[in-house]
């Protein structure tokens, strides 16, 4: 995997694996193991990397609404990441798994805007993906033509990288665009355009088989295999169509039941076109078995279908006509099934909507400090990173004795100080600046662009403002003073190494008396009266 800012690990790169040989499910469980771990560190491009890649692994699997579930959370979490490269994958698998469902509008949109995404990025892979998945949405809205362009040009750029998973898998959907151009000749009563199409798909279907075989993607093999064994026994080659499906059955496990489905009503249906109508009907009506076991209603249909074809055949009518019965009753169910399916789907998107919403909630709790509520330390570093390369001064900042605070007064009071403290950091230095707690009482002080002489002055306005504070009103008798180191940068200097030279003049401040600022290699604003003092914690 190449996500710019994202380390994988050996679970992830295992998934990556299995999943690109076709197994779907054990990919799966890699990925849930890694995006359990990214949950808990709240590594957001972590968590929508593993989201993408089990969208992907569902939908070879035939689970389409857990397919969407997945892409619709990596489609948000890259978002917010910013990664418009990777949420426009999450948008093609989210419209290829809108197409397994009959949702053409839905489809199509998130097509497109995949697309409009993936072009405005330099990643020639991520527009192959994108242009494979607007071209099958269009194949499948009677648009072949035009998504067989759009595959083409994926095809290209597959080869170009010499990607060969890929372009094996974009054959197969181009081979798939030109079926269906064979079904719209068909259609317009052109038999010689058709023969010609169907003879095209079968041969781009061929080359996939080859191609997927040499790589060792199962997944494709298999369908690659079976939309062949069909097309080969539309054309009258039954014993090629036979020797495919008998190949296909000795391929190691199918991965998910729906997968195993269609294999059997593809089985039946190539059974029967060879004239082996008794082996025929035994697999459609183990398909149609699987399924109403599983409740998958799209198969039921396609396996009661194809069992009254059988049944026609052998001359069979009571059978045939009570499952055509049957297969009308399942029909009418689809579409309350359409209904259920759109309402999962917006149940899916206010799931998401929810999820977000305490995600971000979540973020600003992460990078807040939770006992004086302004920046931590994760906050503190990342502001610093977006600042590298610019103008910028870092003040380092200690409450002086705090340790007597917590033993003398108890570590109620001295929360109390800490919050205070806080509130003045951010009254004092306003929107010049950014302040926040890197733990115990020790606090930093970011001024992007500005002067040194201005930074000075924000950092002497904030430990007057604290020195001069009424502390009674926390505590009888307390008093809170604070030292401050300070480093100015030009945009030359690493962050580090002014965060160590910040550190430093701290530790000079806290030795040469407290209660004061050091800015250079001396003292600067040292008061009269002060004694130097060797530095302790506190």
């Amino acid at each position: 995997m190449s996500i710019s800012g994202i380390a994988f690990d050996d679970t992830f790169m295992l998934g990556t694996r299995l999943l690109q040989t076709g197994r779907c499910t054990e990919a799966i469980e890699s990925f849930r193991t890694v995006y359990s771990r990214a949950l808990a560190d709240q590594d957001l491009g972590l968590m929508a990397a593993c989201l993408n890649e089990m969208a992907w692994s569902s939908y070879r699997l035939g689970e389409v609404e857990q397919g969407l579930e997945y892409a619709m959370g990596a489609k948000w979490h890259w978002g917010k990441v910013g990664n418009m490269a990777e949420k426009a994958r999450a948008l093609a698998i989210e419209a290829i798994l809108f197409v397994e469902i009959g949702f053409s509008d839905e489809a199509y949109a998130a097509a497109d805007q995949g697309l409009t995404l993936a072009l405005g990025t330099e990643f020639e892979s991520v527009h192959a993906f994108a242009l494979n998945a607007k071209g099958i949405v269009l194949a499948v809205c009677h648009e072949a033509q035009l998504g067989l362009e759009l595959i083409e040009r994926a095809m290209v750029i597959a080869a170009r990288q010499q990607n060969h998973a890929a372009q094996a898998y974009y054959l197969l959907n181009i081979g798939f665009c030109h079926a269906k151009l064979a079904e719209e000749a068909t259609a317009l009563l052109e038999p010689e355009r058709a023969v010609q199409e169907n003879r095209t798909a079968t041969e781009l279907s061929a080359l996939a088989v080859d191609l997927a075989d040499r790589v060792g993607d199962d997944w494709t093999l298999r369908t690659a295999l079976s939309n062949s064994a069909e097309l080969l026994s539309l054309q009258g080659r039954h014993d090629l169509a036979v020797e495919l499906m008998d190949r296909l059955s000795e391929l190691p496990e199918l991965p998910g039941m729906g997968l195993r489905i269609h294999f059997l009503y593809t089985l039946s249906d190539v059974l029967l076109r060879c004239g082996r109508k008794d082996d025929a009907r035994l697999a459609a009506a183990e398909a149609l078995a699987l399924a109403e076991g599983c409740g998958m209603l799209d198969h039921q249909i396609n396996s009661a279908a194809k069992l009254v074809e059988i049944l026609e055949a052998q001359g069979d009518v009571r059978a045939a006509f009570a499952m055509h019965k049957r297969y009308h009753n399942l029909y009418v169910r689809q579409a309350g099934e359409t209904a259920r399916r759109r309402a999962r789907v917006e149940e899916i998107r206010s799931e998401t909507d929810r999820l977000r919403d305490e995600a971000s909630m979540l973020a600003e709790q992460v990078m807040c400090d939770p006992l004086t509520g302004i920046a931590n330390r994760r906050s503190f570093d990342q502001i610093l990173n977006r600042l590298a390369g610019s103008p910028i001064a870092i003040g380092m900042l200690d409450i002086d004795r705090f340790k007597s605070v917590n033993d003398r007064h108890s570590h109620i009071i001295g929360d109390a100080v800490l919050q205070r403290v806080a509130r003045i950091l951010v009254d004092q230095i306003g929107p010049l600046g950014h302040a926040a707690r890197l733990g115990g009482e020790e606090f930093a002080l970011i001024f992007p662009d500005v002067a040194e002489a201005t930074a000075a002055a924000l950092c002497e306005g904030v430990r007057v403002a604290i020195a001069n504070a009424d502390w009674s009103q926390i505590a009888e008798g307390l008093s809170v003073t604070v030292s401050i180191g300070l480093a100015i940068g030009k945009g030359d200097v690493p962050s580090g190494l002014l965060l160590q030279m910040a550190d430093r003049r701290l530790y000079m401040a806290k030795t040469t008396g407290r209660d004061r600022i050091i800015s250079r290699d001396m003292p600067i604003l040292v008061q009269d009266n002060a004694e130097p003092r060797k530095l302790s914690h506190g």
